[in-house]
């Protein structure tokens, strides 16, 4: 398993007159849907793909419902979802309500697991 990589040219948001520089970007990636998912872990277990897609379906929509209950979901040895989300700022605390938060985003923490496992890839350039 390679990552694969172009080669991309950048110029440095601090120094507009600045020369440009490469660096290197995936490239030519896929996505894994349910399908997919389900096909690996089918051929990997006794599971049938159909059973995978319907635990992974059912997994989709209680990992929301969970996270705006004010749960972290913690999925040893992948990691953590979490939710953060952006607010006002106020000068006085009884100031501060609902109305203050103005952007919730989803966040994943990887557990360490799988950031040992990602420091041993290896890289290589696309052909195209």
């Amino acid at each position: 398993m390679n990552l694969i990589y172009k080669v991309s040219p950048v110029k440095s948001h601090l120094n507009q007159g600045g020369e440009v520089k490469f660096i290197a970007r995936p490239d030519k990636r896929q996505k894994a849907d349910f399908r997919k998912i389900s096909d690996i872990i089918s051929d990997r277990s006794t599971l049938s793909s159909v059973d995978i897609i319907a635990v992974l379906e059912a997994f989709a929509s209680v990992v929301p419902d969970l996270l705006m209950d004010n749960y972290n979901v913690h999925l040893p040895p992948l990691g953590i979802f979490s939710l953060s989300f952006k607010s006002e700022c106020h000068d006085n605390p009884e100031d501060v309500n609902y109305t203050s938060v103005k952007e919730v985003k989803m966040q994943f923490r990887p557990d360490k697991e799988i950031i040992t496992k990602l420091k041993v890839a290896k890289a290589r350039k696309s052909a195209g």
